[in-house]
């Protein structure tokens, strides 16, 4: 026992804690960084001033986590926590940082099994009640051959996954279970790994972190690997391109293809009349036998000529086509947004992204932009293909993985050749959902690019250098 005289000599200590924990701890109460105090933080470090918001309520008006006055912490940041009881509105249905939810059309969703703890419950409940099970028992005892009654089996609504990077290569690693139902987990058996060999594996993880970046996912550590990076910066489509894809009208295209020469097949049509009717008039002045001579002869070189001008015609055909291809690949480029609205026009004349739309009218989702809608469906079926669900009816998103694959290879290049033009002609699905994909990277990229990094950096560079921190 110690006496005090003063009522201040009797402090609390001050807590350490770990810095990273602490940021996303907040982050996955719902907390809201703030730039501004972050990036004071970054620049000022102790010398930022006492009262500085690190991070804000979850309605972005109180702040949750500040600055506080130094009373010799040594070199160590002192920070203040207040945190308020009516913040606390999360539930099970929210994901923690660097998590992110894919929604499951209801087409897509009828494969896996699934019953949620709730419907599990109950069913125990209902069984339990029913004299310990007796009556059932009596029943399966006089009726033997009786089929077992129906199992009440849910489909998922969604599957969660988190979302992990290395200074190499990211990844996208899915938890047990991870099936949800109505965003609540559900009770099932675990979900099927990836394969890892298949072409889908390499954007899988590539496009869910940018997914995930887009839908405003609270991350930490998360970065787009640098092949987005690359792809970003040539990503854009030449307008000859679409135009011979039908994917955008003439008129709505700059200027690219060279004027056709003029016709003249009418002049030499009737050149060609007239000459076969001077060789008919003077065959008529011949005897009998030199004219079936003559005409034979005449008939044989209207067919030579015939043959000769086919020939000509299909020559001059393909060398318009070619001409028309070097053109378009070498035509002026589209920004990507514009590209990306070409291909969500056509998507949705097709009706897969307006069903994937309307599918989700009963669904919450955070988001309600047609891009993310078409990304989001595009990672399903990316998923579904690679573990092996309904493959074939997912075919289209491995198609869709092929023509990315074709996508880099053209990047790395430096452009695009005749190979890649006509493959795009061939499967135009499968551009469309490559060109969606590829517009959320550009999108997601260049909104880091404006923001110099911002906010990621700044948080970034914090937690490197404050390690330990405590509240006081």
């Amino acid at each position: 026992m110690q006496r005090v005289q003063y009522s201040s000599d009797l402090t609390v200590p001050q807590a350490e804690v770990d810095l990273e924990e602490l940021y996303e701890f907040l982050l996955d109460r719902g907390a809201v960084p703030d730039v501004k105090g972050i990036h004071m933080l970054r620049i000022s470090g102790l010398w930022t001033p006492a009262g500085t918001s690190l991070m804000l309520s979850p309605d972005s008006k109180q702040p949750a986590l500040r600055m506080s006055m130094p009373d010799d912490s040594d070199g160590v940041l002192l920070l203040a926590l207040q945190w308020k009881p009516e913040w606390n509105k999360r539930n099970c249905s929210s994901l923690p940082p660097s998590w992110i939810r894919l929604e499951f059309p209801a087409t897509l969703s009828s494969n896996v099994e699934c019953r949620s703890d709730r419907d599990v419950e109950k069913l125990t409940n209902n069984i339990s009640t029913s004299a310990n099970g007796h009556e059932a028992k009596e029943h399966r005892n006089q009726y033997p051959d009786a089929p077992p009654p129906p199992s009440y089996s849910p489909s998922p609504t969604s599957l969660r996954c988190r979302l992990t990077s290395s200074s190499t290569h990211p990844f996208v690693q899915f938890r047990s279970p991870t099936y949800e139902l109505r965003h609540e987990p559900v009770w099932s058996a675990p979900v099927p790994s990836l394969d890892g060999t298949r072409p889908t594996t390499t954007w899988l993880a590539p496009l869910s972190l940018t997914f995930g970046l887009s839908s405003h996912c609270p991350t930490t550590f998360l970065t787009l690997p640098t092949i987005l990076h690359n792809l970003s910066r040539s990503s854009s489509i030449p307008c000859g391109i679409l135009v011979l894809a039908q994917l955008l009208s003439p008129n709505d295209a700059p200027e690219w293809e060279s004027p056709e020469p003029p016709k003249r097949n009418h002049l030499e049509t009737h050149e060609r009349f007239i000459t076969q009717q001077q060789a008919i008039a003077r065959e008529r002045l011949l005897p009998e036998a030199q004219q079936q001579q003559a005409a034979r002869l005449r008939q044989s070189e209207e067919l030579s000529a015939m043959g000769t001008r086919m020939r000509k015609e299909q020559r001059e055909r393909v060398e318009r086509e070619e001409r028309r291809e070097r053109e378009a690949i070498n035509s002026t480029k589209l920004q990507m947004d514009l590209v990306t609205t070409a291909a969500l026009g056509f998507l949705e004349g097709e009706g897969l992204v307006a069903d994937a739309a309307n599918e989700s009218d009963n669904a919450t989702r955070d988001h309600k932009d047609p891009n993310l809608t078409a990304v989001e469906r595009l990672l399903v079926g990316i998923y579904r293909a690679d573990v092996g669900i309904d493959a074939e009816e997912n075919q289209w998103a491995v198609d869709a993985c092929e023509m990315l694959n074709r996508w880099r290879d053209w990047v790395e290049r430096g452009g695009m050749t005749k190979e890649d033009l006509r493959a795009i002609l061939r499967d135009k699905h499968a551009f469309c959902w490559a060109a969606v994909a590829m517009g959320l990277v550009t999108k997601v990229i260049g909104a880091e690019r404006t923001d110099g990094g911002g906010l990621l950096n700044d948080v970034r560079e914090c937690l490197r250098v404050w390690k330990k921190v405590r509240l006081g």
